[in-house]
Parts: C-alpha cells; sequence; structure tokens
C-alpha cells in the first residue's frame, strides 16, 4: 500500500460480497451486474484487487490429524461451514483443489467464517 493511502475497509468488504454473490448466483457476471446494478467495469476491477490482496496474505487453517487406518489411507478429508466435506484420495493437482474449494465456499448455503475461508482439515497418517 502506497504511503498515505488507506484502504476503505467497509467498501472492500461490500465488493468481497458482491463478488461471492456473483459466484454463488450461477449467473453470468454481465447478467449478475445488471440485475444488481453494478458497473461490470468495477466488478472486474474489484474482483482483480481483491485477488491480489488475498494472494498476498497467506492463509493458515487449523489441522486435525486423525489416525490412519487401512481404510483411511491416503485419504484427506476438508470439512467446510455448513458441515459440507470434501474427500480427496490419491494424488490431486493442488490449483483444482483450491478452485473446487474456492466454488464451494462461495456456493449459496455456505456460510464461510467472517475473515474468509477457514475448514477444518482431516488427514490420516501416512499421506
Amino acid at each position: 500500500m502506497a504511503r498515505g493511502t488507506r484502504r476503505d475497509l467497509k467498501k472492500g468488504a461490500f465488493w468481497r460480497r458482491v463478488v461471492r454473490g456473483q459466484v454463488g448466483s450461477g449467473l453470468s457476471i454481465r447478467a449478475w451486474c445488471g440485475k444488481h446494478g453494478v458497473r461490470e467495469s468495477a466488478f472486474y476491477w474489484w474482483r482483480t484487487r481483491l485477488g491480489w490482496r488475498d494472494a498476498a496474505a497467506p492463509t493458515f487453517v487449523p489441522v486435525e490429524v486423525t489416525e490412519a487406518s487401512p481404510k483411511t489411507a491416503g485419504r484427506i478429508e476438508i470439512i467446510l461451514a455448513g458441515d459440507q466435506r470434501v474427500q480427496v484420495v490419491g494424488p490431486v493437482d493442488r490449483q483444482a483443489l483450491a478452485d473446487v474449494l474456492a466454488v464451494l465456499v462461495s456456493a449459496p448455503g455456505v456460510v464461510p467464517e467472517e475473515d474468509g475461508l477457514r475448514p477444518r482439515v482431516r488427514e490420516a497418517r501416512g499421506c
């Protein structure tokens, strides 16, 4: 952030809700912006800006490691808010998993914690 400038936290929070709302709506960006009276160019600008901010700040999540059994070896279970679960078996592309989690967190009915993505993660020992 440049010296002497200050972020408007309320504006940033507003645009985060806007971007999440569009993602979870199933509508195209153009249709969603038209329906909600949001300028499409402002939507794209804020989505990019928030992406830069999020990429710059590391996200830490609590991890619970459970005892492995032959049934759970090589399996990772991620528990999101609302008790939604994602189970991964074997190798997986990290970016693909991150994309899936981002969609799930922003989907209707899933209530992420106030400060963003904070799923509990269970990893079987020996993975």
